[in-house]
């Protein structure tokens, strides 16, 4: 794929911005997050600004994220799921389980957040709203768990390492088990773990995701780590990544995924269980109140 430096430059500064919303950035911080001159990085700003991307402080001449941004995240989001009857929802299951929750859709075989509320991600990463990972084994299992059986050998054809056939096997009965217990649930790295590295670069730079660490981070996490808890046990202890639920749409495709964050939290099952159950109650009050969706996610 052919690639454009000025333009990537466009990208880097609307991604520094992007990871922080709430902040300004001045001209020489800017362009030393962005990593160009100050004079590139004053010749892109002023051009975003002019045309509404990025607003400038009349004082401070700090940048931020500008209105023209709202307009076409409006335009991105027409082509998705109605979204607005999760989010109140989400927010009180993110106040009763201290979580972060987010949605998330598949777009050209990526995994995109499209909306994200309760508390914020410490890696200012992957939950950001935007922040798009590869559709590919061991991410996205709620889009395929739920699907056919040409979803899942889809899946594991676009995997980033190479699967053996036991890996498959594994996968698939991981699959199979989240839709039992009617959610999945994932693990979270050991922080001494050689992978958490990559865990971490990857999440503090999800606009420009490493290709090569993700492959690293597939590979521990498809091997010697493990990715789903699939024989949840009441009593036991977890550290959990996340735990997700399929929006399921009228043609019985999975439309979104619902995901309930906790960072690595240790927790027992029967919390993970809890949650898992809240969230499918959330997935189920969305597709009632869509008309274009059918009733409920479907449990086996």
């Amino acid at each position: 794929m052919a690639t454009s430096n000025p333009t990537l430059r466009v990208v880097g500064l609307l991604d520094v911005l992007i990871r922080y919303p709430h902040r300004g950035f001045g001209l020489s911080e800017l362009a030393r997050e962005v990593g160009i001159s100050k004079g590139t990085c004053l010749a892109i700003a002023d051009t975003l600004v002019e045309h509404g991307f990025l607003v400038q402080h009349a004082k401070t001449r700090a940048y931020r994220l500008g209105p023209a941004l709202i307009t076409a995240g409006q335009a991105v989001l027409s082509g998705f799921v109605d979204l607005r009857p999760a989010l109140g929802a989400l927010a009180r299951v993110t106040a009763e389980f201290d979580v972060s929750c987010s949605v998330l859709a598949v777009d050209n075989d990526q995994l995109v957040v499209l909306e994200r509320v309760g508390n914020p991600d410490p890696t200012y990463g992957l939950s950001q709203v935007g922040a798009r990972m590869p559709f590919a084994p061991p991410w996205g299992a709620p889009f395929v768990a739920w699907g056919r059986p040409t979803d899942i050998d889809g899946w594991l054809d676009r995997s980033l390492v190479p699967l053996s056939e036991e890996t498959r096997s594994a996968l698939r009965r991981a699959l199979q088990a989240g839709r039992r217990l009617g959610f999945i649930a994932t693990r979270e790295i050991p922080p001494t773990h050689p992978a958490a590295v990559d865990l971490h670069r990857i999440r503090a730079t999800a606009g420009a995701v490493d290709l090569a660490a993700l492959r690293r981070l597939a590979a521990a996490r498809l091997s010697e780590i493990g990715y789903f808890i699939d024989d949840l046990d009441a009593a036991a202890t977890y550290q959990v990544n996340h735990i997700a639920v399929p929006l399921i749409g009228p043609d019985g495709r999975v439309v979104a995924s619902l995901l309930a964050t906790m960072f690595g939290r240790h927790v027992t099952g029967e919390e993970v269980q809890r949650i898992g159950t809240r969230l499918i109650d959330v997935a189920a009050d969305v597709v009632a109140r869509v008309s274009h969706h059918r009733t409920a996610p479907e449990h086996f």
